[in-house]
């Protein structure tokens, strides 16, 4: 492979390196036994990671991996996986378009935008080692976390399915047996307040108990101007409760229940331009139409972040999410080599929101007013999609550690059972009433074994394998209505062709798919400061079916999307123990990349396996303690994406299929990101120890799609161009200060100020190309919230 074109980059990596190995070379192999210890005061704290399974050092763990304790979540404000953007290189986080409650992520350039449930995203959520099933309702309020691990490149041999591109690993603390706890409230702008408790109960026998809660309200900040509520308001519930019992010293059970509740009206939507990747209304619905659609919309659309907007008046538009998850753990400790793990999980999930798209409050114009040729051109926008989801899963893990060589075997069983009705009143788009009702189901099954071999005194061989077999089915049913939700009319294509309405009878299918993901690493701990590594991984992205699509290739499956990702990466220790400073190099291969393809003639569109790609770059990340009570630390990611091959539609007569990979970029593949944080302790008194937290985050352009670079290169084709899909750099800047460990009776408390988007940035951060019309999703304004909280 070549990496020409990272050359600046691989210098910085290749000179920190240097500065790296020199340390490591005059401490020696020798000195490594007899290396003084840092003065606590001053050394990075040591970071602990279960990437693999077990308990294991950051710095040693072969993988690129980014660790975010519960004190740096909770300072940073980060609330849920959307906060996460920029905190570790090459991640990118962002609400899907048009819903807060669905989300888009990218690591290394891998991401679907797609939140349907037929679409399985390529990275993994997981909540205590369970995985997370589906992008829908995934932006939740996690209660009582430990810490979050962002896990980079293929997890396909212990994770497993859809972590191609990597996995997100929320740590749930657990009951400690003894009586301590926090109880915090929270209040800011737009009448925003929030309240939390977390507590642990004193062991009771075998028993040690823990439990948490939080209520969030805020008021929309954006006015809407005719509609019944204004937009970007939130209402959220969360609650957590987990039980330890510890049967013998070798033997014990942790029971954990989650429930979390959202009410919130949709994210804030406007419309951004009326113009999209095909044309203007007047170009796609004639001069006529076209420009009174057009004069009747100019009003709204504004290029910049709105205070107002407006929607259908008397229409009702909401976001609701209900998770429910139940989790329990053995875990039997068999003997001093040998452990038996256990995991049992079931999740139920609603999601459910009703949103109209088109930014405007019309809901029908007169064409021709005032002529004998007048007559009304609805120009509504809506649809209502309910989704009930339920997952279970099963995993048994066989873990052994014998000195020199260590080793996990597992056995996994996941089921899901997913279903989606969405009433639909696209009059805007020239149909009449519909509505479409899906069905996307999982069986799979895995078995996957990983060893670790110390070779020698300091190189250790890891290898592993997963073989996953599973079964994906469902149903579609398309048909037309009498109004918006309203009875049945008609399934029958011919009939529901005069309304101008896709239909489609009911229709089943079904499908084995397949995986097998192997991954090697080597790691060379040069000294006790400095490890190096090399790790080649395969992951892969389960196949499904195109269930939205209104033609009989719905019942045709797309198959598995695979990946193979090599990485060169360092580790070091600096300064006695004060800095950390971590490089990665990776290139990754696509094969069989799916991707979505226009069906000739119409605005539908299904994913076929249609494409292969690659991804490079370098990964940085370095934590540096200044001095006692200040420590910076920054993440920068630079990454190269890119097509080799995208077969689609092209723009020739009859749309006939070709190779549009040169002229293709893909979505959500930002060239560089960067994260920093700086914690200050700026005095430290009997009173209490004064706090400046800094947190920045920046994400270069990225495209919403796989992009055209132009429309009129030779291989155009599908949809979409550069020039009209682009989000624009963004950055942000939050700021907290903090008093803490004030003495007060046998607890402590601390008191803060944080402002969210300190700058108040307004970039746009997602949208929606609607051919001749585009929308935008935006930053939210500066915030402020005051918090005060006591611990015991």
């Amino acid at each position: 492979m070549s990496l020409s074109n990272i050359t600046p980059k691989l210098w910085l990596g290749a000179s920190i390196l240097a500065m790296a190995a020199s340390a490591g070379s005059a401490v020696g192999q020798e000195a490594d036994s007899a290396k003084a210890e840092a003065p606590k005061s001053t050394a990075l704290e040591e970071i602990v990671v279960t990437a693999q399974r077990r308990e294991e050092k950051l710095q040693e763990v072969p993988l690129s991996i980014t660790a975010i304790g519960a004190d740096q979540l909770a300072t940073r404000g980060i609330r849920d996986v959307l906060d996460l953007s920029g905190s570790a290189p090459t991640l990118i986080t962002r609400p899907s378009a048009g819903a807060a409650g669905i989300s888009v992520i990218s690591i290394r350039g891998s991401s679907t935008s797609q939140p349907a449930i037929w679409v399985d995203p390529p990275v993994g959520v997981y909540l205590d080692g369970v995985y997370l099933g589906k992008a829908q309702g995934s932006v939740l309020d996690i209660v009582d976390v430990e810490r979050v691990e962002v896990l980079r490149g293929p997890q396909g041999t212990l994770f497993g399915r859809n972590t191609e591109g990597g996995a997100i690993n929320y740590v749930s603390r657990q009951p400690s047996g003894e009586f301590r706890g926090r109880a915090e409230v929270s209040g800011g702008d737009y009448n925003h307040w929030i309240g939390k408790l977390n507590m642990d109960l004193p062991r009771w026998g075998i028993l040690s108990a823990s439990f948490g809660a939080r209520k969030e309200k805020m008021d929309g900040w954006a006015k809407n101007l005719t509609g019944p509520q204004d937009l970007g308001a939130r209402d959220q519930d969360a609650y957590r409760a987990a039980l330890k019992f510890d049967f013998t010293d070798d033997f014990r059970a942790t029971y954990s229940f989650d429930y979390s509740k959202a009410d919130n009206t949709p994210i804030v939507t406007s419309l951004m331009s009326l113009r999209g990747w095909g044309g203007t209304f007047p170009s796609v619905f004639g001069a006529t139409l076209g420009t009174a659609i057009e004069s009747a919309m100019t009003p709204y659309v504004t290029t910049s972040r709105p205070d107002k907007v407006s929607t259908p008046a008397g229409e009702p538009l909401w976001e609701r999410m209900k998770n429910r998850s139940h989790t329990l753990v053995l875990d039997w400790q068999a003997t001093d080599t040998e452990n038996l793990k256990y995991i049992f999980a079931d999740r139920k999930a609603n999601y459910e929101d009703r949103q109209s798209i088109n930014g405007t409050p019309l809901t029908s114009i007169t064409v021709l007013p005032g002529t004998p040729f007048a007559f009304p051109f609805a120009m509504t926008a809506l649809y209502h999609r309910i989704t009930d989801y339920e997952q279970r899963s099963h995993e048994l893990q066989w873990l052994g550690d014998h000195g020199r060589l260590r080793y996990v075997v597992g056995l996994y069983y996941f089921e899901d059972e997913g279903e989606t009705i969405d009433p639909q009143d696209f009059g805007m788009f020239g149909g009449s009433t519909s509505t479409v009702n899906l069905a996307a189901n999982t069986e799979a099954k895995a078995a996957y074994t990983q060893v670790d071999w110390d070779f020698a005194d300091r190189w250790t061989l890891t290898a592993g394998v997963r073989y996953t077999k599973e079964t994906r089915d469902g149903f579609t049913h398309q048909w037309q209505t009498n109004g918006f939700g309203g009875p049945f009319v008609s399934d029958d294509p011919a009939t529901c062709g005069v309304a101008r309405v896709a239909c489609l009878p009911l229709t089943t299918y079904s499908a084995d798919f397949s995986g097998t993901t192997p991954m090697a690493a080597l790691a060379f701990r040069y000294s006790d400061d400095l490890n190096f590594f090399a790790r080649v991984a395969r992951g892969f992205k389960s196949g499904g079916f195109s269930s939205e699509l209104i033609n009989p290739l719905v019942t045709t499956p797309y198959q598995p999307e695979f990946s193979t990702a090599y990485e060169l990466g360092a580790k070091s220790t600096l300064w006695d123990g004060r800095a950390n400073v971590n490089l990665t190099v990776f290139y990754t291969d696509l094969t069989d990349q799916q991707g979505s393809v226009l069906v000739p003639g119409t605005t539908s569109s299904y994913v076929q396996n249609a494409g292969e790609g690659e991804r490079k770059g370098v990964e940085l990340e370095t934590r540096l303690r200044l001095t006692d009570g200040w420590t910076v630390a920054l993440n920068y990611g630079y990454l190269e994406a890119k097509y080799n091959k995208y077969l689609d539609n092209s723009f020739a007569p009859g749309r006939p299929v070709i190779d549009t990979g040169s002229n293709r970029l893909p979505g959500y593949a930002p060239k560089n990101t960067i994260g920093a944080n700086l914690d200050g302790r700026l005095f430290a008194s009997q009173f209490g120890d004064l706090r400046m937290i800094l947190d920045y985050t920046y994400s270069d352009k990225y495209y919403l799609y796989a992009v055209n670079k132009s429309l009129t290169a030779p291989n155009a084709g599908g949809a979409y161009v550069a020039a009209l899909d682009a989000v624009p750099s963004s950055s942000q800047l939050n700021a907290r200060l903090l008093l803490s460990d004030i003495p007060a009776g046998p607890g402590s408390l601390d008191v803060s100020l944080f402002v969210r988007n300190v700058t108040d940035e307004d970039k746009m951060n997602n949208g929606i190309d609607f051919s001749m019309f585009r929308s935008a999703n935006w930053q939210e304004p500066r915030t402020w919230l005051l918090t005060a909280g006591y611990k015991w």
